[in-house]
């Protein structure tokens, strides 16, 4: 049996994309401009915790990174380019940033009218009910996913 008769098929619609959908970067200054990146030493210092860097993070990463791919000179100048950049990294969900919208406005795409289409939603297992609502609201409270009100599901 076919997943769908080829007379519900979705086809795309061939049009030109309106001048308020096209995506512009403004990026206005030099955001890489070497003034405001903090200098990393030659001789590195032993690590010190420095906002999220922590030392149990530093460890894990140690652990995860074990070998002698890198000299001890050299993890610990990555530890301190990790430790100055902090913010720059997310171990967990609420700790995620976003791009700034001066330079990365939200893509908005554009749709045409038409009658949507009524799917059954997906059911989700008794035995996983709970883990699943705990996952999705925390994605929402780090706003990975967004509140809609979309007659379609993704």
């Amino acid at each position: 049996k076919k997943y769908k008769p080829v007379a519900l098929k979705v086809k795309p619609v061939y049009a030109s994309l309106p001048e308020q959908y096209r995506i512009k970067r403004e990026i206005k200054g030099d955001p890489l401009k070497t003034a405001d990146m903090p200098k990393l030493s030659k001789n590195p210092p032993d690590f010190e915790p420095k906002g999220r860097y922590t030392q149990e993070r530093k460890d894990a990463m140690d652990k995860v990174h074990e070998g002698d791919f890198l000299l001890p000179e050299e993890r610990k100048l990555v530890h301190q380019l990790i430790a100055e950049q902090n913010q720059a990294f997310a171990w967990e969900d609420d700790e995620r940033g976003r791009f700034r919208e001066d330079f990365f406005p939200p893509v908005v795409i554009p749709t045409i009218e038409h009658k949507p289409w009524v799917e059954r939603n997906i059911p989700i297992p008794p035995g996983i009910y709970d883990e699943v609502c705990k996952i999705i609201r925390s994605k929402e409270k780090s706003q990975v996913y967004e509140p809609s009100n979309s007659p379609y599901r993704s």
